[in-house]
């Protein structure tokens, strides 16, 4: 039976319309935030606080949501992505997403698979669960699911924004920047 919920999860990510929610969605949001964003990259990466500095501003008014687009230069993007799933799985998505970014230029380097299921420990998950799903197909079809999206949407590097369905040609390079930007969509 959780597989067959699983499935349908997969199914309906992979066919909704092409900017569907992954992670912290608010129903009351005026602004909808989505970031194609490779875990390895360190301009993704640069952009973290200033998503929660957007979050703590905007409260509810602004939903952030993450989409997978693992760029094949990066050795450990995908296994990343797979990682933030798996932890998603067990209710722990943010948390890993944290972990991950926070630990970018070490598991960069190599021995990522280890450092990323030290993660998952210190997050107290199901480990047998975990490690399962790290290198699992659904897992993988989850993360492909994102990047076909952003394909289809031109994405072609990372990080790249969509605010409100418009796509961000020029990222705002500070806090102040991107907070102005947001406020343009709040009318």
């Amino acid at each position: 039976m959780k597989r067959v919920l699983f499935l349908l999860t997969v199914f309906a990510m992979i066919f909704s319309g092409p900017l569907m929610a992954q992670s912290s969605e608010s129903s009351q949001a005026k602004v909808e935030i989505i970031k194609y964003s490779d875990y390895q990259c360190p301009a993704c990466k640069y952009y973290v606080p200033i998503e929660e500095q957007l979050k703590a501003e905007f409260g509810d008014d602004i939903s952030l949501i993450t989409k997978h687009f693992p760029l094949n230069m990066h050795e450990y993007a995908q296994l990343a992505s797979r990682a933030a799933e798996a932890a998603r799985a067990q209710g722990k998505y943010q948390e890993m997403h944290d972990m991950i970014f926070a630990g970018q230029e070490q598991w960069s380097r190599g021995n990522a698979e280890s450092m990323f299921i030290g993660y998952a420990k210190s997050l107290e998950l199901d480990m047998e669960k975990f490690r399962a799903d790290l290198n699992s197909a659904d897992m993988q079809r989850i993360v492909m699911a994102d990047k076909r999206q952003g394909m289809r949407l031109n994405v072609n590097s990372t990080p790249t924004f969509y605010i409100n369905g418009d796509k961000v040609e020029r990222n705002p390079r500070t806090f102040e920047e991107f907070k102005a930007l947001v406020e343009s969509y709040m009318n």
